[in-house]
């Protein structure tokens, strides 16, 4: 019995880390091309200044905090607003919510490990980096996505 449901764990964390790769990885070079198209037309629509990464995702620190340095593991105290290309408010949270980094979008995890709390970002990602093809809520699947945040602390 107890090999048996060491085994099913084993085939459950298999499957969940297949289905999470294929959820990162399923993108053609053109669809990521549009998005990144997208964001670009948003980010000039909005005077906006952001420095590519290598994965698509768009950042710029507007302030740099001089809190502790943020980790993978981390529970960090966050206020964000969260906009769709359209500049909608998708999602809002202007008094601190916390957070297990470790749970959160691949482009915030890629952003803001490595940075102070105290920090402010704005980050465009794409929806390799976000939620991906999954409807997340009102958003459709494949949104391209817009924040700004302010890490409050870690904890």
């Amino acid at each position: 019995l107890n090999i048996m449901n060491r085994s099913l764990k084993f085939l459950v964390a298999l499957f969940s880390l297949v289905f999470v790769l294929s959820a990162c990885t399923g993108y053609s070079d053109s669809q990521k091309k549009a998005f990144d198209e997208k964001l670009q037309v948003f980010m000039k629509k909005e005077n906006l200044q952001l420095t590519k990464t290598s994965s698509g995702v768009y950042y710029k620190i507007v302030t740099k905090g001089k809190g502790s340095i943020i980790k993978y593991n981390d529970k960090i105290r966050v206020m964000y607003t969260g906009k769709n290309m359209d500049v909608t408010v998708f999602d809002e949270k202007t008094t601190p919510i916390e957070f297990n980094l470790k749970n959160l979008l691949p482009a915030w995890k890629e952003i803001l490990i490595g940075q102070p709390a105290g920090s402010i970002f704005y980050i465009a990602t794409p929806p390799q980096m976000g939620y991906g093809s999954q409807q997340a809520g009102n958003l459709p699947p494949n949104s391209c996505l817009f924040f700004e945040i302010k890490v409050m602390s870690t904890l």
